[in-house]
């Protein structure tokens, strides 16, 4: 089920702002019903900004943010190490 602009943004901890950046930007692809309001799907989102762990007691918050920062960062090296492969496979044709 499509997520709303809040929803989006609440289930990734962004502001709605953000979200709407990040769709005008090109960044996430989104829809919009018959009265304008935004539909995005949840796993398009995801793809760019990871979900909000579900909040219970004992939950540790800065843990949550270097999990994040962590796929991050592995996001950043997968996507350099894939320019690289396709760099090297071109210069072989």
């Amino acid at each position: 089920m499509p997520y709303s602009l809040h929803q989006a943004a609440t289930a990734t901890g962004l502001n709605k702002s953000t979200v709407l950046r990040a769709i005008k930007a090109g960044k996430i692809a989104a829809s919009r019903k018959e009265h304008g309001e935004w539909q995005l799907e949840p796993a398009e989102l995801h793809r760019v900004y990871p979900p909000v762990a579900e909040r219970s007691e004992g939950t540790d918050a800065p843990h949550q943010y270097a999990n994040a920062l962590a796929l991050a960062e592995m996001r950043q090296r997968a996507a350099q190490a894939e320019e690289r492969l396709v760099a090297v496979l071109l210069l072989a044709q």
